[in-house]
């Protein structure tokens, strides 16, 4: 079978992707594809959550795996097949691609189709919009903002430097201190 997703973003409603995904592929091949389309670099973490109706966070499917003495943390996602976690329509994910601000896009199972022997998955059939900008820290600001702003406090002490660093304290010596 094939799911068809919807992939949305909350920081511009403009933003659609649409991926038709074998269901025998694993999280890390939709990754992957995601990755691609979107050209982000594969070098940063990225995550999948399972999520409910209200888009919380449900199950982790981690990039990396995760795994601690006592039990595992996640799931890596180049371990679970799509099918295995996902076999509804209105199911939800969230791929987290910024995980230090925990940005995030919206995903839902849209269509379970039969597969098209001509087409290569898994593969983007919707594109609209510009991708969002990966890391938070790329962001650029519109203006300008000076690092140092003048402002009063700076103007009183700038009326007593002088050479020595006493100004005018009434001092005319240091050795009188």
């Amino acid at each position: 079978m094939i799911y068809k997703f919807r992939m949305l973003s909350d920081e511009d409603e403009l933003f659609l992707r649409d991926f038709e995904v074998d269901a025998d592929s694993t999280f890390y091949t939709f990754h992957k594809a995601i990755q691609e389309n979107l050209g982000f670099d594969p070098g940063q973490l990225a995550s999948f959550f399972l999520a409910d109706e209200q888009w919380n966070k449900g199950m982790e499917l981690t990039l990396i795996d995760m795994q601690n003495d006592t039990e595992m943390a996640a799931i890596p996602m180049d371990k679970v097949k799509i099918k295995e976690l996902m076999c509804n329509r209105r199911e939800r994910l969230l791929y987290v691609y910024d995980i230090f601000t925990d940005r995030s896009l919206f995903i839902e199972l849209i269509d379970i189709l039969e597969p098209n022997p001509a087409v290569k998955y898994p593969v983007c059939t919707a594109s609209v919009g510009d991708a969002p900008i990966q890391l938070a820290e790329d962001f650029a600001f519109e203006e300008d903002i000076p690092l140092e702003e003048p402002n009063e406090i700076d103007d009183i002490f700038d009326e007593y430097n002088d050479e020595d660093g006493l100004g005018n304290l009434g001092f005319e010596d240091k050795d009188e201190w």
